[in-house]
């Protein structure tokens, strides 16, 4: 029975390590689902405003947005005070592929929060509201799990603050990670997304998914 001992608590210890591991993933997908559903919210309204302006007018039953820093609560009976909208944190478009139910903010980098929360933009190709090649990126095991799902022809959204714009499908492909080609830019609007392969593998993806949209007329 002693010679159980060592063997039965190692068993325990990973029983341990193994719950608190799958605890502290838990606790983050809920808090990226938080940050992800909120930056969505703070983008229709940011860009509700911005449409808005553009035509001379204030947005439908909503204030002017106020810089998260910089409001002062309402104070009196019957006061209402507008929900900031943290500009710090605000995406710089929407990301939606509606057969796969993907709906995803874009920030501005590729930082661990950003992958959690959502995708973000590969820094140095094209941005969201030029023409060129816009590359984004996101987990595998996150939001750009669904990539594996997506085919030829699907149909991509893209918002800006300031315009929409609607991308196809045209090609999906596996390369290696320090095959750059995907990211270079392109004469016509394209979108490339980029996720690591395979798709259902323990440990570290040695190659990347590409699914590559372009701008329809």
């Amino acid at each position: 029975m002693s010679g159980n001992l060592p063997v039965r608590l190692l068993e325990i210890a990973c029983w341990v390590v193994g719950s608190g591991l799958m605890a502290l993933y838990a606790v983050a997908r809920v808090g990226g689902e938080f940050e992800r559903d909120t930056a969505i919210s703070d983008f229709e309204r940011a860009r509700s405003a911005s449409i808005a302006s553009a035509h001379g007018r204030l947005p439908d039953r909503a204030a002017p947005l106020p810089v998260a820093v910089a409001t002062t609560p309402a104070i009196g009976p019957g006061s209402k005070s507008v929900e900031p909208v943290d500009r710090d944190n605000l995406p710089i478009a929407l990301l939606r592929i509606p057969r796969v139910a993907l709906d995803v903010p874009v920030f501005s980098d590729t930082s661990e929060r950003n992958l959690n929360r959502g995708a973000g933009w590969i820094v140095g190709t094209a941005t969201p509201e030029g023409d060129g090649n816009m590359a984004i990126a996101a987990h595998r095991d996150g939001y750009f799990g669904a990539l594996e799902y997506v085919e030829v022809n699907d149909v991509l959204e893209l918002q800006s603050l300031t315009q929409s714009r609607t991308y196809r499908v045209t090609a999906i492909s596996v390369v290696q990670p320090e095959d750059l080609s995907p990211l270079h830019p392109t004469d016509s609007a394209a979108i490339t997304l980029v996720t690591c392969y395979p798709f259902h593998f323990v440990g570290h993806a040695a190659q990347r998914y590409i699914v590559r949209a372009v701008a329809t007329p």
